[in-house]
């Protein structure tokens, strides 16, 4: 730490001893606190990065749970009427949306009697990988 030293001398005594005043007040530079302000921004993003994928895994795993309830959905009208329903209202389902707020899309597989449910994904386009890869469920 770098400290100033000043010496005052009282010019109305002839011998008097010097007064030594340490200046320990220190202020940061501009440099400084541009570095500071970087490197918190460096931390803070890395930081909210993973917080988002949390949250588009969490997503993803609440969109698996909603298409296991739809396909509960589906057999019951499966063993109502020994058919596939045409779509999900068919089957008498009220919301129908994956946990981004996209529709999940049904799709009965010709000439079976299975049929798929399918979510974009967070991206909501075909393909991507982690939280953005599409979520497929076959039923039943």
């Amino acid at each position: 730490m770098v400290q100033k030293l000043l010496l005052f001398v009282d010019p109305r005594r002839k011998l008097s001893p010097a007064r030594v005043q340490l200046n320990s007040e220190r202020g940061l530079t501009l440099i400084e606190i541009i570095v500071v302000l970087i490197l918190l921004g460096v931390i803070s993003s890395m930081v909210i990065g993973r917080v988002f994928k949390a949250g588009d895994k969490a997503k993803a795993q609440a969109t698996v749970v909603k298409m296991e309830q739809l396909k509960g959905s589906i057999g019951i009208f499966q063993m109502k009427t020994n058919a596939l329903p045409r779509d999900l209202k068919e089957a008498e389902v009220d919301d129908a949306a994956d946990s981004w707020g996209r529709e999940i899309q049904y799709r009965p597989v010709d000439g079976t009697r299975t049929y798929e449910l399918r979510s974009l994904g967070a991206d909501g386009r075909d393909g991507g990988s982690g939280a953005d890869a599409d979520i497929k469920v076959t039923g039943p």
